[in-house]
């Protein structure tokens, strides 16, 4: 099986040759190809040469086009700043609050420069790889692009103090992601990535009225679209597994601090866990015999479920390269 067939089998329950291997590369990729991430981010030409080197050496099941979170934010118009070798930043937040709503307009990502960029990505990964590795597609989530261009803490606060004007940043945010994933979706991408790491920052209370309508509704809107869509929440879930199960994701990633057992027994069938090895400790510092003890572990907890398998999330950029050989030598041999 290809990587294409291999990753949709497993969406479809259907037999697998190994379990596919969705481990998330980003600022290692740049490390592969040697490129400093600032380039590595704003060319996507180099986005796409580090992800099919590393998809090619290290056997990953998909192309991703996730490098950063600013990319939507540059589009509304915030300043964005670029460090050699790190991910961009923010340094003042383009809405000081929610009175700032009106600031906001929602843009065409092709007019777009970093957006833009995104999209030649995913058309120069779909012509390379010849539609036998699924590309990834990326946006921000609404809760996560409110708190990209407002202060983390301020949208919290907003939340309790504002609850109306929260949900109206929060709406044009869901509009720029939707029609940001859509465009993906034209160019190429066979899956969005959502990233709404924020959401693991509040109770299920606030995440039933903040975060799960958005997501749900954007998720809805990629398979109108006839894309698959795969959730990521940085950090620990698990008081909301139970309402991220009701996402509608396709995948849902989980970070390393996750109890996998538990995701399994409470996701239904139509979404397909996605971890969770530490991606620090087991697979920066460790070295093979702890990473194929990790990803065995993985894969005793995952059962019959339909699970793929990767780091909790980002792998490092220095992590060996052994180290990551050892996850796909330990799937093919399972």
């Amino acid at each position: 099986m290809n990587s294409y067939e291999r990753v949709f089998a497993r969406l479809n329950g259907e037999p697998v040759d190994r379990i596919p291997n969705l481990c998330l590369v980003m600022t290692f990729a740049a490390h592969e190809i040697e490129v400093p991430y600032r380039q590595f981010i704003t060319d996507y030409r180099l986005l796409a040469e580090g992800m099919l080197r590393c998809c090619e050496k290290y056997h990953l099941d998909v192309l991703s086009v996730c490098s950063d979170p600013m990319r939507e934010a540059s589009g509304f118009g915030a300043e964005v700043v670029y460090p050699e070798n790190d991910v961009p930043y923010s340094p003042v937040p383009l809405l000081s609050g929610c009175q700032d709503i009106s600031r906001l307009k929602v843009k065409a990502p092709a007019s777009s420069r970093r957006m833009n960029d995104r999209l030649e990505a995913v058309r120069l990964l779909k012509h390379r790889s010849g539609g036998e590795i699924p590309i990834v597609g990326w946006v921000e989530g609404a809760l996560a692009e409110s708190c990209d261009l407002m202060e983390i803490s301020s949208c919290l606060c907003e939340m309790l103090d504002e609850p109306e004007a929260m949900h109206e940043l929060l709406a044009i945010c869901l509009e720029q992601s939707i029609l940001f994933a859509l465009e993906q979706l034209n160019a190429g991408a066979d899956i969005i990535g959502i990233g709404d790491a924020a959401s693991s920052l509040i109770g299920p209370d606030l995440y039933r009225e903040f975060a799960l309508p958005y997501q749900q509704k954007l998720i809805s809107e990629i398979h109108r679209a006839g894309g698959k869509a795969k959730l990521h929440i940085c950090g620990d879930i698990t008081p909301v597994l139970h309402l991220a199960a009701q996402t509608g994701a396709d995948i849902i990633d989980l970070d390393h601090m996750v109890d996998l057992k538990k995701a399994c027994g409470i996701f239904p069938e139509t979404s397909c866990p996605n971890g969770n090895f530490d991606p620090v400790q087991i697979l920066l510092q460790g070295d093979i015999n702890s990473v194929g003890h990790a990803v065995r572990e993985c894969l005793a907890c995952a059962g019959m479920h339909r699970t793929m398998i990767s780091a909790g999330c980002e792998v490092p950029a220095f992590t060996p390269p052994d180290n990551l050989r050892e996850v796909h030598h330990v799937l093919s041999t399972y």
